[in-house]
């Protein structure tokens, strides 16, 4: 009974691991089995029969000898179609041949009768639901066994009334392992389904909140060009005021050429000369940039700019604007003042800019949101300059962290890989 119960845990493990492999290596978004990687599948279905035919088990007797081989040729069919049964058949078939025995013409026999009858059922079993697939594969291994049976009756004189016992319980073994594997394979097609699902709602819902803040910031500045135009077109101005109504045109039109900037940053790599920046001496030039800023809103900026002689890989305008993104955000967090902290720091292949405000600070989950499309923290924001800003740092190579506590403030971590000279 052990070496029985150990033989037959072998076949099942035969049987189930190639498709678990397949699961685990196939490509996501194709896993569709026998659609995507007829081949591979049909390979490793190939081998479950080997492997079954070489390692059988001895079923209650001694004298009658027993493997799971039919399990991946009816699946296989019932999955793959004729070519795969095919091919799945003729591989059963030579390894029968090599066995040899009493019994190899009848199970050539009942081989090929599973490979031509089984892959008419496909259509079928592809439209019910699971529960109605493990009976249809239930029923095609006990059709099987049963052909079996009989066939030996005829031939061989088996007499079959003293067996009974013995092919019910095969029946059952082989039926239960059938129902097993087919069920498995349905569960993962469903998750692989409900992956591709979940891809899908993802790429529209990134599409929806791109929509909704081109429209919005657009609105905008259109909402004022086309109000400047039609008041010209009514009223006859000065001509120092038509230059003035002009000259905001041409301002909201810039604006809008700017928010379309910012989105073809984000869609695709950064444009411009990529080379050597010293990040000390562009750190330098954005801290006198944004200290007017900072100083009109009651922010003093504390620098500490360490020793970094060793450059790193980017443009220099896009490199400005993700610190400049930064240090705005981190001054508005800021309404009432405080202290904005900007660290140059270097370990090892990698130089690392902080930046840490005393601002309103943030949860989790909003830290966890940031760079997303259309989501802000503020109530007139879009999300717009740190989406952009990740798209800057992650094109030159680096990496963003965010250490955030509600009401003590917020620590941005630029991390960019050195360039060795």
């Amino acid at each position: 009974m052990e070496a029985m119960m150990t033989g037959m845990i072998n076949n099942i493990f035969f049987i189930i691991f190639p498709i678990i492999l397949y699961q685990m290596f196939a490509t996501a978004g194709q896993r569709n089995f026998f659609v995507s990687h007829r081949t591979t599948m049909t390979v490793l279905f190939s081998i479950s029969i080997i492997l079954c035919m070489v390692f059988p088990y001895q079923f209650l007797t001694e004298d009658y000898i027993f493997d799971l081989r039919q399990v991946p040729m009816i699946v296989g069919a019932l999955y793959g179609g004729p070519i795969v049964s095919a091919v799945l058949f003729i591989v059963s078939a030579v390894g029968r041949i090599a066995i040899g025995g009493d019994g190899m013409y009848i199970a050539i026999l009942n081989q090929l009768l599973v490979a031509a009858g089984v892959p008419f059922l496909a259509p079928l079993y592809s439209r019910v639901n699971r529960w109605w697939k493990a009976v249809l594969v239930f029923s095609i291994s006990i059709l099987s066994l049963l052909f079996n049976m009989f066939a030996g009756y005829f031939i061989f004189g088996d007499p079959i009334h003293n067996l009974i016992g013995i092919w019910l319980m095969l029946m059952l073994n082989q039926g239960g392992i059938t129902i097993l594997t087919a069920l498995l394979i349905e569960h993962l097609q469903k998750q692989e389904y409900l992956y591709n699902s979940l891809m899908r709602h993802e790429k529209m819902e990134t599409v929806s909140h791109f929509a909704a803040a081109v429209s919005h910031e657009l609105r905008n500045p259109l909402q004022s060009v086309k109000g400047f135009v039609q008041l010209l077109q009514v009223y006859e101005y000065p001509r120092a005021k038509q230059l003035e109504f002009q000259q905001t045109i041409l301002d909201e039109i810039k604006a809008a050429e700017e928010l379309i900037d910012d989105y073809l940053i984000y869609a695709k790599p950064v444009y411009g000369e990529m080379k050597h920046l010293e990040v000390e001496a562009e750190l330098s030039h954005v801290i006198k940039i944004m200290s007017p800023y900072a100083n009109a809103r009651n922010v003093e900026l504390l620098v500490k700019r360490g020793n970094s002689l060793s450059p790193i890989l980017g443009d220099s305008q896009k490199f400005h604007q993700a610190l400049v993104n930064i240090i705005r955000n981190s001054v508005e967090a800021m309404p009432d003042g405080g202290k904005l902290e900007i660290e140059l720091e270097t370990s090892g292949s990698s130089i690392c800019v902080h930046i840490q405000d005393e601002g309103v600070g943030m949860t989790k989950e909003q830290v966890n949101r940031l760079g997303e499309p259309y989501f802000s923290n503020k109530s007139k924001g879009t999300g717009l300059g740190l989406m952009v800003t990740y798209s800057i740092v992650d094109q030159m190579s680096g990496e963003i962290s965010v250490q955030s506590e509600l009401g003590k403030g917020t620590r941005f971590t630029l991390e960019f890989p050195k360039l060795t000279k």
